[in-house]
């Protein structure tokens, strides 16, 4: 969605002049078959809806519904422009997409993500468009030195909807070859994200003013939700940060520029409308719905007769044979017998005929209405279950943040305790002041702030390998703002670490349970509860469930390249996704964890 005050006269005949070209090239489908106030097929499979409103303020309103019938599903592609006849007030214009959703049967599988209209990008190359005081442009926007005030009034604007991806720099990155390389990373969020990269002294001057908390570093890429709160600095945990690593490296291309049009996406689908674009939708949906209504029974005006009204014995040539004659009164005997019967009809005459046409237009027309109408009551019923699986979904989800809450500050209420009670002790050895001053090195409080990162980590673990697809575990990131899965899963693999060295040093002989449920001194703990030795009799039994499970291992590890790993974490728990890492534990051989599998709960007949 975006606004403009620029355009504000033109910014109709703009869009549709790029919708019209989209929906004939590449779509190959008929713009001009678009009427006002109807459903109509403008294409094989696809019925659109052409809705215009004129306010008694002067305003004007245009809703475009295309409805596409594909083989996974239906696809709906709807723009909406408005503009106001206050001068002072900003014209709109809203895209939404709507993607069938996602089989359901393999949580691995990806939701899919509907990427931006092709019309969008011509659309902002030639309109002045705005995501409150962020600008929407179709490539990155380069700041230098004080234009940096730009920057921080769209990053401090509360009107701000979408994300704002800001690139940092500190004159070390030559700025075409850089600004190319951001520009790549984020192709995808065209319209729905606004971007800026900074030179060195902008960079500077912006980290001057947002503080350390929430500073973009040189090299780096920050992607900043709506809100920031420049003076809070739990709120910078918001903000997630891309490492120079990642962005440097070639092969994490596609994957960062996923990873980036998700964020974005799913930035603007949480935000509530503005409440002047919600009334706009709430009208015109009322007018698409009584339209539908009203459509039952109606034709339009009725049809002219080219024949004068007539009785039938009339209408009959005179010049032609009598057995002519015969044989057509006959069949019409016969027709106006039916007539009769079927329609009441006593004599058939030219109008009586009409008459019958236009009920047959009725029919036809209401059949047609009719399924435009099942069609919206298809849609809508999608709607209301899509907002009830929300609902339930977030109930659910609170139900487990709370428990997950909980155990937290038990863990740190446990911990704090050990930390007083070491001390007391230190003391009473006469070693106070280590006891209050030495602290932890930074790499051993250190975690990864998203599932990409912690992926770049694991080369760090000598004796723990991941074998698995990274896909899913990345996929966790939308679903983990702050980094709090990731987290917690570098705990495991930390536990996973300290198990194998601990074996092969010979300080250790039993299994991962049993190394959690005795952690010897110095290494990380873990809860025995979060962890299971194996899967369920219910799995283990069922195709359907141990298939999911049988993940990738190296060849000199299990011949087939696959092995069954039922031993599992449990990172954490949230509704239906709940983060899981499975693993093979192959210290008796290669000395070595092999982790196949990072990412949501793996199918059970719980979780379907």
């Amino acid at each position: 969605m975006f606004t403009t005050h620029d355009n504000r006269n033109h910014l109709l005949p703009l869009v549709r002049e790029q919708l019209d070209r989209w929906i004939a090239d590449p779509k190959g489908w008929d713009p001009h078959a678009l009427r006002e106030n109807r459903w109509t097929t403008i294409g094989e499979d696809v019925r659109a809806l052409l809705l215009q409103h004129e306010g008694q303020d002067g305003s004007a309103s245009t809703r475009v519904r295309i409805v596409e019938t594909k083989s996974d599903g239906r696809w709906i592609t709807q723009l909406t422009v408005h503009s106001p006849n206050a001068r002072e007030r900003a014209a709109w214009a809203w895209v939404d997409i709507e993607s069938p959703d996602p089989d359901g049967e393999d949580p691995r599988s990806r939701p899919r993500r509907a990427g931006t209209p092709r019309f969008l990008a011509p659309t902002l190359e030639i309109v002045d468009a705005w995501d409150g005081a962020a600008r929407l442009t179709t490539r990155p926007i380069v700041i230098r030195g004080d234009e940096v005030d730009e920057v921080y009034r769209a990053l401090i604007d509360t009107e701000r909807r979408g994300v704002v991806f800001v690139a940092g720099n500190d004159g070390s990155l030559p700025s075409v070859p850089w600004t190319n390389r951001i520009a790549n990373l984020t192709r995808f969020t065209i319209g729905v994200a606004s971007c800026f990269v900074l030179d060195g002294d902008a960079t500077q001057l912006l980290n001057d003013r947002l503080g350390q908390a929430h500073a973009v570093l040189p090299g780096r890429l920050r992607t900043y939700r709506s809100q920031v709160q420049p003076d809070s600095v739990v709120d910078g945990l918001r903000h997630r940060v891309l490492s120079a690593e990642r962005i440097a490296d070639d092969s994490e291309q596609p994957r960062l520029a996923r990873v980036l049009a998700s964020s974005a996406q799913l930035q603007a689908l949480e935000q509530p409308l503005p409440a002047s674009v919600a009334r706009v939708h709430r009208m015109l949906e009322r007018i698409a719905d009584d339209m539908l209504v009203n459509r039952l029974g109606d034709v339009g005006s009725k049809r002219v007769s080219l024949v004068p009204s007539q009785p039938r014995a009339a209408a009959v040539e005179t010049r032609e044979s009598d057995r002519r004659q015969d044989d057509v009164n006959t069949q019409q005997d016969m027709l106006l017998d039916y007539l009769k019967i079927k329609v009441g009809i006593d004599e058939l005459t030219v109008d009586r005929i009409d008459e019958v046409v236009r009920l047959i237009e009725v029919g036809r027309s209401s059949q047609e209405a009719q399924e435009d109408i099942a069609s919206r009551l298809a849609q809508l019923q999608a709607e209301l279950d899509e907002t009830q699986k929300a609902y339930r979904d977030v109930k659910w989800q609170l139900e487990d943040e709370q428990l997950e809450n909980r155990d937290a500050v038990d863990l740190l209420t446990r911990s704090e305790e050990t930390v007083r009670t070491l001390r007391r002790r230190l003391a009473s050895m006469g070693q106070a002041e280590v006891a209050w001053t030495a602290q932890p090195s930074e790499k051993d409080v250190t975690r990864p702030d998203s599932f990409g990162e912690l992926l770049r980590w694991l080369p760090k673990l000598t004796h723990v390998v991941f074998s698995g697809d990274p896909d899913p575990a990345e996929d966790l990131d939308s679903n983990d703002p702050l980094g709090a899965w990731a987290s917690k899963t570098w705990d495991a693999l930390l536990v996973l670490q300290d198990y194998a060295a601990a074996k092969a040093d010979g300080r250790w002989d039993r299994d991962v349970h049993g190394f959690l449920e005795n952690t010897p001194d110095g290494c990380h703990e873990w809860p025995t509860r979060r962890h299971a030795r194996d899967e369920s009799e219910e799995v283990r039994t069922n195709p359907a469930y141990w298939r999911r499970r049988v993940l990738p291992v190296p060849t000199s590890v299990v011949q087939a390249g696959t092995t069954f790993m039922g031993a599992h974490f449990k990172i954490a728990q949230f509704a239906m996704i709940s983060p899981r890492m499975h693993y093979y534990d192959d210290t008796a051989q290669s000395g070595r964890i092999y982790v196949g599998y990072i990412g949501r709960h793996l199918p059970t007949g719980q979780t379907n």
